[in-house]
């Protein structure tokens, strides 16, 4: 008897705990969407989007998400709709019982401003296209010229080049495109300028330019030339400026 009342009590007792965790359950289900949170998990210079913004892109085609319960919210949707932003690389989105909604994003980073002869673009570091913002501009190196899309990775490689260079990234402040595959880059300082030619091996095309710095710069200066050329990956060709018909 005393076996038999044990297991009634346990029975109960479990069926009690499945009945508060169903309330539980349908009271959060039912409970709206109160807040919704916003963080960007990889600081960057310059954010072009915020939480009005993302609250937008939510919203499209569907009902205010502050409207919402949290039954009705669906993740998966909004991890789609926010993913498919020019601005975000990668969201994540995930709701608690206190009806707070939060997004995770890792935001898209500019590093080259595009100036093209129909339309400005940023290009992000990853190699895609991003348009400018009302929000904010960042402050990069700047591009002119007709770039191609099939040019736009490696264009980004090379910019970021520049940048984490603590010589190259003062000195060099703006890239031309030239020719159909052609650069050229220009300084900040002497009336000369650097015919990059293609991306190709552009790594090895910067060491070279460094390396004709550190070891002649100093002794030769640039008054007297009116471009260094990069064009041939194993040596920098420095011309001289024309004088009274004489180079």
């Amino acid at each position: 008897m005393k076996r038999k009342l044990k297991i009634i009590k346990v029975v109960f007792g479990v069926a009690l705990l499945i009945a508060l965790i169903s309330f539980t359950v349908i009271h959060n289900a039912s409970r709206k969407v109160e807040k919704l949170d916003v963080a960007f998990v990889q600081p960057v210079e310059n954010y072009f989007i915020n939480d009005s913004v993302i609250r937008e892109v939510i919203n499209k085609d569907d009902k205010d998400i502050l409207k919402q319960t949290l039954s009705e919210v669906d993740v998966k949707k909004i991890e789609e709709k926010v993913s498919k932003s020019p601005y975000v690389d990668s969201v994540q989105v995930s709701k608690d019982i206190n009806g707070h909604l939060r997004l995770d994003i890792k935001a898209n980073k500019a590093v080259a401003r595009i100036s093209a002869p129909k339309n400005e673009f940023y290009l992000t570091e990853k190699g895609t296209k991003m348009p400018l913002s009302k929000l904010s501009s960042a402050n990069v190196i700047l591009v002119s010229g007709d770039v191609k899309p099939n040019e736009y990775e490696e264009l980004s490689k090379f910019v970021q080049a520049l940048k984490a260079d603590d010589l190259l990234k003062n000195h060099i402040i703006a890239v031309q495109k030239v020719g159909q595959r052609s650069y050229n880059l220009i300084v900040n300082t002497g009336n000369y300028y650097i015919e990059l030619g293609t991306l190709n091996n552009f790594e090895q095309k910067l060491h070279n330019l460094k390396l004709f710095y550190n070891q002649y710069i100093d002794y030769i200066g640039t008054g007297d030339y009116e471009k260094l050329s990069l064009k041939f990956v194993n040596q920098v060709v420095a011309t001289k400026r024309i004088k009274n018909g004489e180079q």
